[in-house]
């Protein structure tokens, strides 16, 4: 079960040591930006490691440079949180992009075996396009809790065609997939991002990724499908997270991936419980202190039905809408869905708002 943090009035001696993490708090009429979007922020909680765990202090701004013990590092920790992200496989993170699944699967969790026939698999992607996404996340391997797995000629021929197909295109398409040879191939046949659930730890992922010139996504998992549900364990989720994912960006960085090509997934849904997964929402933004864009996922997700009436999968869409906002309240750059019209339209609609608090 992941720990609590003890919120203190004043921060444990020296103030604000080393190693310590921020926490911005989103709002409105904040006065700062969250990773170059439309989203705002005034407040930070400021964690630290003590003796007895984990304890933060809230402060604004002003008074957590005041109160640093190293003002360059605290300078440093609030440009990666603050600074506009460079361009992601030709798309400006200004504001949020939309990447449409398309599963090739059989047996994936939410739409299994609808795109498993190549010119379906088209059709779905270009209608996607139509609706306002601008990459086309392409996988041929189910990570659903227990997926079996499969082989990599049978991965090849699901996720091939249709990256030919949409290459015409020119959509940006991201290859889903946690296997070497696959990412060679895919990026052979058009592929720009590699987005790897397993964050580029199988054999050969990094070098294939670094060969490849592609973007790429390293996410968060506990584990792999077939065990990631078998109790799940953290000391604090989003700040074990954070951790493994900062381990990571420095491991692709010294196999040849340059750091302003790559993002980061949190993970939700993957080797996580609820509370996990609620936590994880709540402080999304503390993971723009990497300083490298941040993908959010939680489209049609188990963890919806929980919260609510144990709905089927293809009927948690109003969850994954309020899941998707509050991501991009958080200074989310690219959210993975499977709704993409209803996705876009809940995005506009949000943009507006945040733009009329600014005016204001």
């Amino acid at each position: 079960m992941s720990g609590e943090i003890e919120y203190k009035a004043v921060l444990p001696a020296p103030p604000f040591a080393v190693p310590s993490w921020l926490r911005p708090l989103p709002a409105c009429d904040g006065s700062l930006v969250l990773a170059g979007t439309d989203a705002r922020f005034g407040e930070v909680d400021v964690i630290q490691r003590t003796e007895s765990g984990l304890s933060a202090c809230r402060m604004t701004v002003d008074a957590m440079m005041n109160s640093a013990d190293d003002r360059n590092v605290a300078s440093r920790s609030l440009d990666n949180i603050c600074s506009r992200r460079p361009v992601f496989s030709g798309l400006s993170l200004a504001r949020p992009q939309i990447m449409g699944i398309l599963n090739t699967t059989p047996d994936s969790f939410s739409d299994g075996g609808q795109h498993h026939a190549p010119a379906r698999a088209i059709a779905a992607g270009k209608s996607m396009l139509e609706a306002g996404a601008s990459i086309i996340d392409i996988g041929g391997e189910s990570t659903r809790p227990g997926a079996t797995p499969i082989t990599r000629n049978q991965e090849l021929a699901r996720v091939l065609p249709p990256l030919t197909g949409l290459k015409a295109t020119r959509a940006v398409l991201s290859i889903d997939t946690r296997h070497a040879e696959i990412m060679e191939r895919a990026a052979s046949a058009g592929a720009t991002i590699i987005n790897d659930v397993s964050g580029l730890r199988e054999p050969g992922a990094l070098l294939a990724a670094a060969k490849s010139g592609c973007d790429v996504v390293i996410m968060h998992m506990q584990g792999d499908p077939q065990t990631m549900q078998s109790d799940p364990q953290y000391v604090f989720a989003p700040l074990d997270i954070y951790e493994f994912l900062e381990a990571r960006i420095e491991e692709a960085v010294r196999a040849g991936i340059a750091r302003d090509k790559i993002c980061v997934d949190p993970g939700f849904g993957f080797g996580k419980t609820l509370r996990h997964n609620v936590q994880l929402v709540n402080w999304l933004a503390m993971l723009h202190g990497l300083g490298v864009p941040l993908l959010f996922g939680a489209s049609r997700k188990s963890s919806i039905a929980k919260m609510s009436k144990d709905e089927p999968a293809d009927q948690r869409l109003s969850g994954s809408l309020v899941l998707a906002m509050a991501a991009v309240r958080q200074g989310v750059h690219i959210l993975r869905v499977h709704d993409v019209a209803e996705t876009a339209q809940a995005l506009a609609v949000e943009r507006h708002l945040l733009a009329g608090v600014q005016d204001q």
